[in-house]
């Protein structure tokens, strides 16, 4: 997983989710500020978020959880005082959670995407997508894209409720997540690097 650095009431702190545990840390010091515990979780691969004041972490590999934390004034185990809410169906293993807005935005290895209620965990929409999935969802123009494995991309429209714009099929197969530059897509495939703009 790669760390993500945020700053908290002033001060820069840098997380890093791992095996059993995701902990905040001094970046000129490298001590632990605070830690949040969740169990066995290994292979950590979604990258941490921070939105709306909360930061939201999956916890990998057997049983993964998606956690979010208020970091707050945390200092020391906070795994009891600062969780806000915790969420179990459809997190996924290798993509990253997405927050637009007051949103919440995923899709499991196995192709149910959800949309939550970032401050409350509350579900606004589930839809199973088909296929499998290991890229991380994107968001441009109001639109959230999600790409398969299989290397189909949906595209729904941005929201509490669930609208599919389009599905696009490049017919090769696609594990990396979209890259953005210039106002263009760029999807990388299993033979090719294809440019999806104007």
């Amino acid at each position: 997983s790669t760390p993500l650095e945020i700053e908290v009431q002033g001060a820069r702190q840098i997380i890093s989710a791992g095996s059993g545990l995701v902990g905040a840390y001094d970046p000129e010091s490298g001590q632990e500020i605070w830690r949040v515990l969740y169990g066995e979780g290994y292979s950590i691969v979604p990258r941490p978020v921070y939105a709306a004041g909360l930061l939201f972490v999956c916890s990998g590999y057997e049983g993964p959880v998606l956690l979010a934390i208020n970091p707050d004034g945390a200092r020391g185990n906070v795994t009891e005082s600062h969780v806000a809410w915790r969420f179990r169906k459809g997190v996924p293993h290798t993509s990253s959670v997405l927050a637009v807005g007051d949103e919440l935005y995923f899709v499991s290895d196995n192709g149910i995407a959800e949309c939550l209620d970032a401050r409350t965990g509350k579900v606004h929409w589930d839809e199973r997508l088909g296929g499998e999935f290991s890229a991380s969802p994107i968001y441009a123009a109001g639109r959230v894209y999600f790409q398969s494995e299989a290397g189909v991309g949906i595209v729904v429209k941005a929201g509490k409720t669930f609208e599919l714009l389009s599905r696009n099929d490049l017919e090769e197969r696609t594990l990396a997540s979209y890259a953005v530059i210039d106002h263009a897509l760029f999807i990388r495939s299993e033979f090719h690097l294809w440019r999806v703009g104007q």
